[in-house]
């Protein structure tokens, strides 16, 4: 399982998804709704901050 985890005006956003690529993804959508200090926890521990080198 992927987590995303990031910021937003109302507090913490923790969310999860089965691939990299939806996480990835859903990553991308959240930075692009306002929310800061987004990323994305790999089940290996890797954290991913850099959505859009990563995704292409």
């Amino acid at each position: 399982m992927f987590e995303i985890n990031g910021f937003d005006t109302a507090g913490v956003v923790s969310l999860k998804r089965l691939s990299l690529a939806a996480a990835l993804k859903k990553a991308r959508e959240l930075v692009e709704d306002g929310c800061w200090d987004v990323q994305v926890v790999d089940p290996t521990g890797r954290v991913y901050t850099s959505f859009e080198e990563q995704a292409a």
